[in-house]
């Protein structure tokens, strides 16, 4: 078997031409060769040394002296050369031309006149998201840390971020894309854009992977880690639920209020669920211990918590009262809890337990409780803030504390400072153009409701009149 060689094949359509490149000036050297070029090619194909015609006569011959040069003025004539223009060009220098076609160079330009000038470098579009935005969550997508570490300092009052580490890596893994193109190349990487379809160049903003229905079906999980007892889980569901808020963005005032009562939800579940895992470590040989977890159990009964975990903790403080003969405090709990429609079984039994109460309604204990009378729950020592004291809150739960813990961490966030002065919450662009207006009329936020409102009822009146006079 005879072997041949095998070249590769041939080309069938050879790229005799560069990649298309940007529009390039051509530079002082090229212009003087092209400039060259050009005069050869329009220069007469003729034999140098051929003779001239008669028509020539005689200025084609120079007349030399003996020192072989003569006067150039009597060779032209009388009048020689002129040193300047006559008047029959009838050329005009001053020319009125508007100022902005005057070159910053002069009117004989400059050595560097002709050469390339490269494009300006644009700015990354990260940097522009952070330009346009004072949403904490637009800098994490940037990747600008510490500038969202900053904005949720003074909005919030975040002081630990030990607890937002995940947060933001999983935030700033959501802005960006990358995809295969050619074989053989690195992938391609992109940065989407929420507002993509009215924004111009410098106007981007980052497109947000979380949104507030996630938040809420995650709220759902929770319930049902409360529902089958497992609370640390639960309180760390809630947190998680509860420090992702900050990292919203809603477009509207119902989603504001929304992703508000959202903290709220998981501010109550979080005071109660963690006063009630402290409740069963607490020893109960005493009696003034007895009294500690009855004050506990009655305390989580004031917490807003949804019809179907109310009747767990009701019927808890129900039992613990009972058998510490508080009858008229465990009659109330029993009241309540069948006002909350719980099943029959249950409901049979709590009807016993008030009819053997109310022949006795009396409280055998004197304890730090009274049902009638509105409180706040402190967050860290579990008692109650009767109306009228000091409280200090969280700037982000809206967690109730006692003066003394004012400086310290939030025991409900674990990330903001008690009592902290900060800005608010701010997960929407419309509650900055709020603010703005607020500064721009130099009013506080109370007295600019206030004013909205008698605007509005003003022009109400206005209206009204209007009318009744056109009757």
């Amino acid at each position: 078997m005879s072997g041949h060689y095998q070249g590769p094949p041939p080309p069938i359509n050879p790229l005799d031409t560069n990649w298309p490149l940007l529009t390039v000036s051509k530079g002082f050297f090229e212009g003087a060769i092209a400039a060259k070029g050009k005069a050869g090619q329009m220069a007469a194909d003729m034999d140098v040394e051929a003779p001239g015609g008669e028509g020539w006569g005689e200025d084609a011959e120079l007349q030399l002296d003996e020192d072989g040069f003569m006067d150039a003025q009597d060779a032209l004539g009388e009048e020689g050369v002129a040193k300047e223009e006559g008047g029959g060009w009838e050329v005009e220098e001053d020319l009125d031309l508007p100022p902005e076609l005057e070159l910053p160079g002069g009117a004989g330009g400059g050595p560097e006149d002709g050469f390339f000038v490269p494009p300006t470098k644009g700015m990354n579009p990260t940097q522009l998201w952070c330009n346009n935005s004072q949403l904490p969550v637009d800098h994490i997508l940037a990747g600008s840390f510490e500038t969202a570490m900053r904005l949720l300092h003074d909005q919030v009052g975040v002081v630990q971020f030990g607890p937002y580490k995940q947060l933001f890596m999983q935030t700033l893994s959501r802005g960006r894309t990358c995809f295969l193109g050619l074989p053989s190349l690195p992938c391609l990487r992109g940065n989407p854009q929420r507002n993509w379809k009215d924004c111009g160049a410098k106007q981007g903003l980052p497109a947000v992977g979380l949104r507030l229905s996630d938040l809420i079906a995650r709220l759902q999980q929770c319930y049902q880690l409360t529902t089958a007892g497992r609370f640390e889980d639960a309180v760390e569901r809630f947190r998680a639920i509860l420090l992702s808020v900050p990292l919203l963005v809603v477009d509207n005032k119902q989603e504001i209020a929304e992703a508000q009562q959202l903290i709220t939800i998981c501010r109550e579940y979080i005071v109660g669920l963690t006063m009630e895992t402290e409740r069963k470590k607490l020893p109960k040989e005493t009696l003034d211990q007895q009294k500690r977890l009855c004050e506990m159990a009655a305390y989580f009964t004031h917490c807003s918590l949804q019809p179907v975990h109310m009747v767990l903790v009701l019927r808890t403080a129900l039992n613990l009262f009972f058998k510490l003969k508080n009858f008229k405090t465990a009659a109330g709990f029993a009241r309540r809890l069948l006002e909350l429609g719980p099943k029959p079984e249950v409901a049979q039994q709590t009807r016993k337990i008030l009819a053997a109460c109310e022949k006795t309604l009396t409280d055998t204990h004197q304890l730090n409780y009274d049902p009638h009378n509105p409180f706040d729950l402190c967050a860290a020592s579990y008692t109650p803030l009767y109306r009228g004291r000091p409280v200090e809150k969280c700037p982000l739960s809206g967690a109730c504390y006692c003066p003394p813990y004012k400086g310290q961490v939030c025991r409900v966030t674990q990330a903001t400072e008690i009592g902290k002065d900060v800005i608010g919450l701010r997960v929407s662009p419309l509650q900055f153009l709020v603010d703005r207006v607020m500064l721009y009329l130099d009013v506080k936020p109370f007295h600019f409701l206030t004013a909205c409102f008698t605007c509005s009822v003003m022009l109400y009146l206005t209206v009204i009149c209007h009318l009744c006079s056109n009757d």
